[in-house]
């Protein structure tokens, strides 16, 4: 029926193919990054960096603290700009803020800044 060499390479095959994971779903992802939505007038910003800020996440959750550390990264409208540029723009117009941050070490990892009116 089958010859030797024939019945080594079924018997291979049947364990190679039984030994290989399944096609399955892709690795998940996850981050520790959060956003914090707000404006530029509820926004606390310390008056230099680094420094702390204390921040609602919405309006039923418990106040957060998180450090701004110079590792953070500042945006206006896509923009990079220096933390000296955001306090300005801060104190003197409105405009819709995201605060990112690491949810492990709830230091604050960019602040992106929208809309400005």
């Amino acid at each position: 029926m089958f010859n030797k060499a024939t019945l080594a390479l079924l018997l291979t095959t049947a364990v190679f193919v039984r030994n290989v994971p399944a096609a399955s779903e892709p690795p998940r992802m996850y981050s520790s990054e959060r956003p914090i939505e707000t404006e530029t007038a509820g926004l606390p910003l310390p008056g230099a960096v680094p420094g702390s800020m204390t921040l609602r996440p919405c309006a039923g959750c418990q106040l957060i603290t998180l450090q701004l550390t110079t590792a953070a990264q500042f945006f206006i409208d896509r923009k990079p700009v220096t933390f000296a540029d955001l306090h300005a723009l801060a104190q003197k117009s409105s405009a819709n803020v995201v605060v990112f941050y690491d949810t492990k070490t709830s230091a604050v990892t960019r602040i992106v800044v929208t809309d400005v009116r």
